[in-house]
């Protein structure tokens, strides 16, 4: 069940984007040198406190009572933008994120949006292969001087 995050569950939700992001944030060598914040394995609980309070949509996905992964979502203009999304190791493959990517899909509807953007690291490939099968195509890619891997801005066109 995906359910609104109040800001008292905002440790509870780092916990799962420091968890779920970890392993890529290893693989692809990111250090607080070369990336800020880890890829956000590392974001401090003021820099989500203070999106939370700049109006980030902010939902958890909840089974039996835990919260086993996180989206963040925010509105600019009629594009609405994937912040976040993270599942617990433990719940990968399962489905939760796709669950949660048609959610995004609604929530950007609802609110009049023609498209949603994301951002991710392109060089892991089952991952992009994934927003690639829920309909995502890439339409940007940026190398970083202190990284050896390339970003990505992916986007979901809605109409």
């Amino acid at each position: 069940m995906i359910v609104p995050i109040k800001i008292e569950f905002l440790p509870s939700c780092l916990e799962i984007m420091k968890l779920s992001y970890e392993n890529t944030a290893i693989k692809f060598g990111m250090t607080e040198e070369n990336c800020p914040y880890r890829g956000r394995t590392c974001l401090p609980y003021h820099v989500l406190e203070d999106e939370y309070n700049a109006g980030c949509m902010m939902y958890g996905y909840k089974q039996n009572e835990a919260i086993i992964g996180f989206l963040s979502l925010r509105k600019e203009q009629q594009i609405m933008r994937v912040n976040d999304i993270a599942i617990l190791p433990a719940y990968q493959n399962k489905g939760f994120g796709s669950t949660l990517i048609q959610f995004a899909i609604e929530q950007a509807k609802a609110q009049n949006c023609d498209r949603i953007i994301l951002g991710m690291v392109y060089d892991n490939v089952p991952l992009r292969k994934w927003y690639e099968k829920m309909g995502f195509r890439t339409i940007k890619l940026k190398k970083y001087e202190k990284v050896n891997y390339q970003v990505a801005t992916m986007e979901l066109l809605l109409r």
